[in-house]
């Protein structure tokens, strides 16, 4: 009975070993590029990577299913295709000799990034894009819920090396001449002041995964508005870490300190005179589990809050605001990405306005990447349930639909239009209301000019409806908000920028006196003293 057991012990012994396998190929963005992510099997070999004329030729010992999905790719990309060969599967890129490129291995992992660092001012702080997608309320503007953030900055390129970081320090300078509304009541006043701000964003690699941090503050001089006056802080921290070959997790951490960024605190923008100093701080952690070739499941958690201050009549209040979210993805092909989520928030009672205490559950499905040709976005359409227990009337609860996300076209080789769509609750101050309901639609456009010098213009409208009457009235507030912006920019040399931009907005409301018509223009000059300017904004 022994030998036949030892010649099948013989027999797998000598069999031959499973070849690695491709089990799926992503695009991301990485370093604020486009960047390819190549799954293999953990004992898969590292690739190879070379340029070959007009393409960029990926080579990965392993072999490919049929079938395998191949991403849509942003410029400075072309077209992508697969290249069967025996043990091997190679990727052919497009993309002009001038467009360079990094690569890097872990277990499991290949990573090509591709293109030029952009300047700072097409940065921002690192984790604002995380917070936006965990909470479906809209919070941060129309950034939908489900879709995959973008990473954080990975260290290399270009920049001032202090052990394994990497720090790129940027500066810009604005003068503005613009209406301010810094007072105790809906009248703009007219000033004038230079805004200063320097910033530095370090990344560093830890373990397998990235550090990233960015500090940028926001000084200003000669306003006549002490409010003005006060510099703003904007500080942001993320962790990308991959747990092996098919999980991902996302950490962030997001500090302001300042006056006049008042959509921070309120993205629908109720909140917006009688304005006190305020902290806010926002913490999120994200995972992503690849549960097979084009399955995924995902989880998101949050909490943000924010504190005044002072207390003021009129101006907003402290709050709390925790999130849960878990869903089921699915890659449709062709870059395309379907999810379904549930969500829970929570919003604990203030001190200072228990009334806006709630809990809301909603169901979110999510559409995002390539759409069609030239044609991609992130757009969220979700059921929400929400129940304010200390409210009273139509206040006391919301059912219906939200909706967030931003549809882009490519125009042509430097043009493009983009869609930005929101629809959600936001917790208000405003009498005995425990919440509004704001609406948004924006427009814009990019276009290229004589002289190397890019166009951008937008159109937006915002409607804010509140759920029970208010004092004096017949009938709930409602604030109609419509604006318009026109701008020109153009790159010098390889790290300065300059851009010139003119707003109108016009606010008006059945509320007597708050009709409100503001205007600015803007003035900037901008130095990335790493990575060459931007073509457009």
């Amino acid at each position: 009975m022994a030998l036949p057991a030892l010649a099948a012990l013989a027999l797998a012994t000598n069999a031959p070993a499973a070849e690695p396998e491709i089990r799926a190929v992503r695009a991301t963005t990485l370093d604020f590029r486009v960047a390819l992510r190549v799954l293999t099997s953990p004992d898969a070999l590292p690739g190879e990577v070379v340029r070959e004329g007009g393409e960029i030729v990926i080579r990965v010992p392993g072999v490919a299913p049929e079938g395998l999905a191949l991403p849509a790719l942003e410029k400075p990309l072309g077209a992508i295709r697969l290249v069967r060969e025996p043990g091997l599967t190679i990727l052919r890129v497009e993309a002009a000799p001038e467009v360079p490129f990094e690569a890097s291995h872990e277990p499991g992992m290949l990573t090509v990034v591709f293109g030029e660092q952009p300047a700072p001012e097409l940065r921002g702080p690192v984790s604002p894009g995380l917070y936006e997608r965990l909470f479906p309320t809209g919070a941060q503007g129309t950034g939908a819920p489900g879709g995959e953030e973008p990473a954080f900055e990975r260290a290399g390129g270009d920049g001032i090396a202090l052990g394994r970081a990497t720090l790129r320090p940027y500066v810009s300078a604005s003068w503005v001449d613009a209406d301010v509304l810094a007072f105790d009541n809906p009248v703009p006043v007219r000033d004038q002041y230079l805004q200063v701000a320097p910033g530095v964003s370090a990344s560093m690699p830890l373990l397998s995964g990235h550090l990233a941090a960015e500090y940028e503050p926001r000084l200003r001089f000669f306003s006549d508005i002490p409010l003005v006056k006060e510099p703003s802080h904007l500080v942001s921290v993320g962790l990308e870490q991959p747990v092996g070959t098919r999980v991902f997790v996302r950490l962030g951490h997001r500090y302001t300190r300042a006056t006049l960024e008042t959509t921070i605190v309120d993205p629908g923008r109720e909140y917006f005179f009688d304005l006190s100093r305020y902290s806010f701080n926002a913490t999120t952690a994200a995972a992503r589990v690849d549960v097979g070739a084009r399955l995924y499941a995902e989880a998101q958690a949050g909490w943000l809050w924010t504190r005044f201050d002072q207390k003021q009549a009129g101006g907003f209040f402290d709050y709390d605001r925790r999130a849960l979210r878990a869903g089921l993805g699915y890659d449709v092909g062709s870059d395309r990405r379907a999810t379904v989520s549930y969500a829970f928030e929570r919003i604990p009672p203030p001190p200072d306005r228990g009334l806006v205490e709630s809990s809301a559950h909603s169901l979110l499905g999510t559409l995002a990447g390539t759409i069609a040709p030239l044609l991609s976005g992130s757009v969220t359409v979700g059921l929400r349930r929400q129940e304010n227990p200390l409210a009273t009337g139509e206040s006391a609860s919301f059912k219906g639909m939200t909706l967030g996300g931003s549809v882009r076209r490519e125009l042509g080789h430097s043009s493009s239009a983009e869609l930005q769509v929101n629809r959600t609750t936001e917790p208000s101050a405003y009498d005995t209301n425990a919440y509004y309901v704001t609406n948004s639609l924006v427009a814009s456009l990019n276009v290229p000019a004589p002289f190397e010098v890019w166009t951008r213009g937008s159109v937006g409208w915002l409607r804010n409806n509140y759920p029970n009457d208010a004092p004096g009235l017949d009938e709930p507030r409602r604030d109609d908000i419509l604006g318009w912006t026109l701008g020109l920019g153009r790159q010098i040399g390889w790290r300065t920028w300059v851009r010139a931009d003119y707003r109108r907005e016009r606010r008006n409301s059945n509320l007597p006196g708050f009709d409100v018509t503001t205007d600015g223009f803007v003035v900037q000059v901008g130095v990335g003293l790493f990575g060459p300017g931007p073509s457009r904004p």
